[in-house]
């Protein structure tokens, strides 16, 4: 399980996903409301806490990572696993996008890099995923 470097790669998704919870992704000032008091700046941090889809979106993303290292001996149920999670990624990451809309001024924070290299690792994963299958169909040919 850990000597495939899939688990690797599927590990430090996770790793980045669950840090992504309180690691900002955006920070600024925001445009405030119509009765809000003039001349005063709403600083505010989007990151996996920040609103309830952002956190439902990035704890579904950890745990399916987490979960999809333990499937080794089920690489298709593994690759598909891997694909909703790269799915829900670039979900959160347009979440992510639409609700930078509401700055006034800001500027991406550590979290706007961990967001993608979740992606990278995941495509990562699945790259490794393959290789194990397609070693192991050639292991079985030789029989």
């Amino acid at each position: 399980m850990i000597q495939r470097i899939q688990s690797i790669w599927l590990l430090l998704a996770s790793a980045c996903a669950f840090a992504g919870l309180k690691i900002a992704f955006y920070t600024g000032n925001v445009i405030p409301e119509t009765n809000a008091v003039p001349g005063v700046n709403y600083y505010e941090v989007v990151n996996g806490m920040s609103s309830l889809i952002n956190n439902i979106l990035t704890i579904v993303i950890a745990v399916l990572a987490l979960v999809s290292i333990f499937l080794f001996s089920n690489r298709k149920l593994q690759i598909k696993f891997c694909i909703l999670t790269i799915f829900l990624e670039s979900t959160l990451i347009t979440h992510y996008c639409f609700s930078i809309k509401t700055f006034k001024e800001g500027a991406f924070s550590l979290g706007s890099i961990l967001q993608p290299l979740i992606f990278v690792l995941l495509v990562l994963a699945i790259r490794g995923i393959k290789r194990d299958d397609k070693i192991v169909a050639e292991s079985s040919r030789l029989r």
